[in-house]
């Protein structure tokens, strides 16, 4: 049978419609030429220049169609994602902020966790709201209680690293099960395996109880509908995604009813009759747990009790052909290894184009008219010459755009990189370094070749062009020998040296040329502000944030700056958005006396430039954010650090301190005073002192005076901590009368097994406006610091506030109203808004006990291991005792709230 092949002719896009192109070509000549150009036939030399630029054209349009993945391929064929886009679970997750984000969080982090309840605390009283008690779901099969404390301690640890401002979790507490039994005639099927009923009867019950949640892979989560915004709701999950449909809350109470339609849902079962419910050996109506407890039916010993029976063909199936009920473990191991080796995110497939290779329009000319690379100028009468260079001449020009245009389009992933590039002629960059070796790298001919501040319009040379040389301003600079060279030689040495100088007349003018700096700025700013508004951010906004944020003194250049430094870091900022630091990890941050502080002050400032050009590559890598910086620093922190440029304004400070100190002894004294201390603002704060009010409370000892209304009985718990604090406080408000009086009646309070031991007064206590009524009962209390000998009260106006920021006040910068402006926007916009914030500005005398008394709190609470413990002094015990440092701390920052001088005015 005869295959009947056809070309079909399909219409082409109009800028790769060679005919296109030049119809309009024609049109716009007759427009504005009239009559003086009245030859369109291909034997006018007019229509050959045409036609070869309407080819060109052709080329840059195919081009320009290229697929986004290619056009962002370099030569080796990777896809040039790094500081283009950021990939979904990076940009679109953030650090747990909601229950069910801490749920999941915890989840995924702590192997042998299955699920977990967290409870927030009481808000009756500001300082102990937005404190979390853990409650976790531990393997069943894990019942060695030094293993489960241990998981705990871990859960603690984990939990700390994702710490929100403001909130403060207690050690969690490992759910205890309340072992039950179920009764009942169960009905299976004839043929059915009796042990794998029993085992997925046993998984389906916990299930319903609580159950252990299942962590699932993008690519399957995408196959069942979800989109991507559902998926990545809440934390980066290292061990599969974990929707927040899934997560139920644990089942307290559990009623006949309530288990009947579970057990008919098991495979194989037929039928269930008398159904009965057994705790602590007691027939019940319903199993019972509390907050702390987990209800644990054991299908196992209720079988070998024979309390639950199963029949099979009407007989009683019988023990002792079961052997022990044991998990599948290795069905749970390839569910965990199918999700650990999940996929990554699947970037598209893409090609390198080299799209900056360009051909010169000047090889395709006809051969009669002398432009090509077969034209021999030697061979040639000097009048031919002079033609051919004419032509040449003016055919360049059109060279030089279409390449530049080529160059722009494989330079788009620099144009709308985060970064700033440092050079608008990379391939040309490229070439030069080439031809060095490692010493000549480092020992350059010539000061930053090629480099400019962020260009936005790339170029590249026509050095390949055929015969180009003559036409290039000064191309015979290098027309000198010291040796015995011949005119060949010297011409071909001079013309490779011309080429490597990247200031020769035609490569550094087309440099210079190719924008103005204030179109540049411009135009840059603009592409800064639609990347920020691609991601979510408010360019308007961030301008507002950092107007008068000084790197380099021009307005425009420094918005440039900061808006790429910002974008640079926007994952690790957004996803720790209000995440607090870890304090138990945190690096010391004691102050020293730093005898080179000037000179690395000044080996510092002097960094950022070279030869007069900013180093933007140098800046990005100082001004990268790491992990690491989020253990030390709140995220809020180091958002107000990079935004408001807190390092420079102290830099600046430091240098003008060092300037008017050199008159006389006395005044150098007086400046190295001042200047070690914003030297430590500086290097060990990122310029401010953030402290939260609930870690200054965490670290005391308190009292708690109960006392029953109805009969005047009082009652004290003295020197408690503060877990011990919250756990009383959530006792008083969540139970009602009847629970209550049960407990103090047992001359104790009771949570979670712990045992807060009552002492009963005598005395009659009068209720005054400080005691806090219970929520469900007549019972009224106190809580009262016993830390530092009853001067520090939870009522204090410092604890009225969930954080403190502070400035050194004697820095005119941040006194100007400007700043304090921004500032209050910045606040406004990057605190949660249940944070309640005061700013302080405080002075040097302040100063000299606050800085030691804060170094001292907050090395205290860092985490210590027992070689820390074996490795600390006797004069250390009682500065790094974290009570005595916090008292020391909230003395000093009740001073500087009762002065003026330290207040934000």
């Amino acid at each position: 049978m005869d295959t009947n092949n056809q070309i079909t002719k399909t219409q082409l896009p109009p800028h790769q419609d060679f005919n296109f192109l030049k119809d309009e070509a024609i049109d716009y000549i007759q427009n504005h030429i009239s009559t003086e150009w009245t030859n369109f036939n291909p034997s006018d030399p007019g229509m050959t220049i045409l036609d070869q630029v309407c080819y060109a054209l052709t080329e840059l349009g195919y081009c320009t169609d290229f697929s986004i993945p290619d056009i962002l391929t370099d030569s080796t064929g990777k896809m040039e994602i790094e500081n283009q886009f950021y990939l979904p679970y990076k940009i679109l997750t953030t650090s747990p902020y909601t229950i069910d984000d801490y749920k999941k969080y915890i989840i995924d982090g702590i192997e042998e966790v299955y699920n977990a309840e967290i409870v927030t605390y009481n808000d009756n009283l500001l300082p102990f709201s937005r404190v979390y008690q853990v409650y976790l779901y531990i393997n069943p099969d894990i019942t060695d209680s030094i293993q489960r404390d241990t998981i705990c301690k871990s859960s603690f640890y984990y939990l700390n690293q994702s710490r929100n401002i403001g909130e403060l979790f207690n050690m969690p507490i490992a759910l205890q099960p309340q072992n039950c039994l179920i009764g009942g005639k169960i009905e299976i099927e004839k043929d059915a395996d009796e042990q794998a009923i029993l085992l997925e009867l046993q998984d389906k019950i916990r299930t319903y109880i609580f159950p252990k949640i299942a962590q699932v892979n993008y690519d399957a989560l995408k196959e069942d509908g979800y989109n991507a915004a559902e998926i990545y709701d809440g934390p980066y999950l290292k061990n599969g995604w974990i929707l927040s449909e899934s997560i139920l809350d644990k089942k307290n109470t559990l009623k006949t009813i309530d288990l009947i339609p579970v057990i008919e849902s098991v495979a194989g079962i037929i039928s269930v009759l008398g159904v009965q419910l057994y705790q602590n050996n007691n027939h019940v109506q319903a199993l019972q747990s509390t907050i702390s407890q987990i209800i644990a039916i054991d299908i196992l010993a209720s079988y070998g009790e024979k309390k639950l029976l199963l029949i099979s063909n009407g007989k009683e199936v019988q023990t002792d052909g079961l052997s022990p009920l044991q998990i599948n473990l290795s069905k749970y191991q390839e569910t965990a290894i199918s999700l650990n080796n999940k996929p990554a995110i699947k970037l598209p497939k893409s090609s390198f184009r080299d799209i900056n290779s360009y051909y010169s329009i000047q090889n395709t000319f006809p051969q009669q008219y002398g432009i090509g690379d077969d034209k021999i100028e030697d061979d040639s009468t000097p009048i031919q010459v002079a033609q051919s260079r004419q032509l040449k001449g003016y055919l360049t020009l059109f060279d030089q755009v279409l390449a530049n245009q080529f160059s722009q389009l494989a330079n788009v992933s620099k144009l709308f990189s985060f970064t700033n590039s440092v050079c608008g002629s990379p391939s040309d960059k490229d070439a030069f370094y080439a031809l060095k070796d490692k010493y000549e790298k480092k020992h350059l001919e010539y000061p930053v070749p090629y480099k400019m501040f962020s260009p936005s319009y790339f170029y590249q040379s026509l050095y390949n062009v055929p015969h180009i040389k003559p036409l290039l301003k000064n191309n015979n600079v290098f027309e000198y020998t010291y040796g015995d060279e011949t005119k060949k030689e010297l011409k071909e040495k001079s013309w490779l040296e011309y080429q490597q100088d990247p200031y020769n007349a035609y490569i550094f003018g087309m440099m210079k040329i190719m924008e103005e700096e204030d179109v540049n700025f411009e135009r840059r700013n603009t592409i800064l502000d639609h990347l920020l508004a691609r991601h979510g951010e408010s360019p308007k906004v961030i301008d507002a944030i950092i107007a008068g944020t000084i790197y380099t003194g021009n307005k425009k250049k420094d918005q440039i700056i900061l808006k790429s430094l910002y974008l640079q870091n926007l994952d690790l900022l957004t996803y720790n958005r209000i995440k607090a630091c870890n304090f138990l990890i945190a690096s010391k941050i004691t102050p020293t006396h730093n005898l080179n502080i000037k000179n690395d002050h000044y080996d510092y400032i002097n960094e950022n430039t070279s030869d007069f050009i900013f180093k933007s590559e140098h800046l990005n890598k100082k001004e990268k954010l790491s992990k690491t910086d989020f253990s030390n620093f709140s995220g809020f922190e180091l958002k107000l650090n990079l935004l408001f440029g807190l390092k420079n304004i102290y830099n600046n400070f430091i240098t003008a301190q060092f300037e008017a100190s050199q008159h006389s002894i006395e005044d150098q004294l007086n400046a190295n005073k001042t200047i070690q201390k914003v030297y430590w603002f500086k290097e060990k704060r990122k310029g401010s002192i953030f402290i939260e009010t609930s870690i200054l409370l965490n670290q005391l000892k308190y009292n708690i005076e109960i006392v029953k209304q109805s009969d005047n009985l009082n009652y004290t718990i003295q020197n408690t901590d503060f877990k011990s604090v919250t756990n009383i406080n959530y006792i008083l408000n969540s139970l009602n009368q009847t629970a209550l009086d049960a407990q103090f009646q047992n001359g104790y309070l009771e949570f979670a097994s712990e045992k807060y031991l009552l002492v009963s007064g005598d005395s009659q206590t009068v209720i005054t406006p400080d005691y806090t009524k219970s929520k469900l009962s007549d019972y009224a209390f106190r809580i009262t610091v016993s830390s530092g000998n009853g001067i520090i009260t939870i009522n204090d106006e410092l604890f009225k506030k969930n954080a403190i920021l502070m400035f050194p006040d004697f820095i005119p910068e941040l006194q100007t109203p400007e700043f304090k402006k921004r500032l209050k926007l910045f606040l406004s916009i990057c605190l949660p808004t249940n944070i309640k914030c005061e700013c302080l500005f405080v002075s040097l005398q302040e100063l000299e006990t606050l800085i030691p008394n804060y170094s001292g709190w907050h090395d205290s609470l860092r985490f210590k291991n027992t070689q820390d413990l074996l490795n600390k002094q006797e004069n250390d015990l009682e500065t790094t005792n974290p009570e005595t440092s916090s008292v020391n701390l909230i003395n000093s920052l009740t001073s500087i709230l009762g002065t003026k001088n330290g207040r934000n005015k």
